[in-house]
């Protein structure tokens, strides 16, 4: 009776740890093989639905010419420029929009600068609006779409110093990687930036908190690069590396408090890792990923103006003192 009471005991035992391995087997197969190439094919599809432009310049009482030219990849960017209102624009500054958006996402930012006496160019990142195709790549290859921008700018003599890089999102993650690299800019303004890919993923793509495993990210990023023919890797991707070299040159942050994407923690780490004096950081209040201008734009405008009137005035020497004031920390009291 006893030896038929082990021999049950042992069965059961045995079964269960059949049953665990299958368990841990699938769940290693689903996190590792299923879901990542869901994640990327989630991405890719996204990427080809392109969103129409509803508005133009025209419709708020601004003139404006449609302009189109080549990235150095061969690549056609199509916007629009608006000239400055005044035949002596205060300076030049190129916006760009979100992932999976276009510039009409921007139109209002440009309009308010124009008033504000700049002249603008906004024009849809590769791989959306009406640009030409191109695998979204986190701001990798959409550096190369201001540096474009600039040198269009620069041949048809509209290159009007000084000249900013102002993006949103996606918009802001290319224009901190196309700064260093561009000695014909001379300030950013990176609105609610994320420090990296992987944050996406985990936070609007399928991957969810499976982006904690670890290699889950670079399992998604493979597959995505199989499906797009890039070769990116997970480094590739990482603001902070760009940010630490950004020599001198003045940036201007911009998060929304209630950012649930480009949180502030990250937009502040990011700040941190920023090697340039000359470096301001902007908290809109209750603001989320897609508020930081439409909440409160009162706000938004008189930090991008300030900024750029600092800009203007070629930032002088700052005192130790002066230098710590020039985190700019603004709250719901400033309305």
């Amino acid at each position: 009776m006893k030896s038929k009471q082990n021999f049950g005991i042992r069965l059961a035992k045995t079964i269960f740890l059949i049953v665990l391995a299958l368990a841990v087997s699938g769940f290693l197969y689903f996190s590792y093989f299923l879901l990542p190439e869901k994640v990327a094919d989630s991405i890719t599809a996204k990427a080809k639905i392109r969103l129409p432009l509803t508005s133009t310049p025209k419709d708020d009482g601004f003139s404006y010419q449609d302009v189109s030219f080549p990235t150095s990849d061969g690549v056609t960017l199509l916007g629009w420029w608006i000239a400055a209102k005044s035949r002596k624009p205060l300076g030049t500054v190129i916006l760009s929009h979100g992932v999976f958006k276009n510039r009409g996402q921007v139109l209002s930012r440009a309009e308010f600068l124009v008033k504000a006496g700049y002249q603008v160019l906004l024009f849809d990142h590769r791989g959306e609006g009406l640009s030409g195709e191109s695998p979204v790549s986190g701001g990798v290859l959409e550096a190369g779409d201001y540096l474009a921008a600039v040198n269009y700018l620069k041949s048809s003599h509209h290159l009007a110093r000084p000249v900013a890089f102002l993006g949103f999102s996606l918009g802001a993650i290319s224009a901190i990687r196309a700064a260093p690299q561009c000695p014909d800019v001379d300030a950013v303004i990176a609105d609610s930036p994320l420090p990296n890919v992987k944050a996406y993923v985990s936070r609007r793509g399928m991957g969810g908190a499976f982006a904690r495993l670890p290699g889950f990210f670079s399992r998604c990023l493979t597959d995505y690069d199989q499906l797009t023919g890039l070769t990116l890797k997970p480094s590739d991707l990482n603001l902070e590396p760009i940010v630490r070299q950004f020599n001198e040159k003045p940036i201007l942050y911009i998060t929304g408090e209630a950012d649930d994407l480009a949180r502030s923690e990250d937009v502040r780490k990011l700040f941190a890792e920023t090697q340039s004096k000359h470096r301001s950081l902007v908290y809109i209040p209750e603001a989320g990923h897609e508020q930081t201008y439409s909440l409160y734009p009162m706000i938004y405008e008189q930090a991008v103006k300030s900024f750029l009137t600092e800009v203007k005035e070629k930032f002088p020497e700052l005192s130790e003192k002066d230098f710590l004031k020039n985190v700019k920390l603004s709250s719901s009291k400033n309305l």
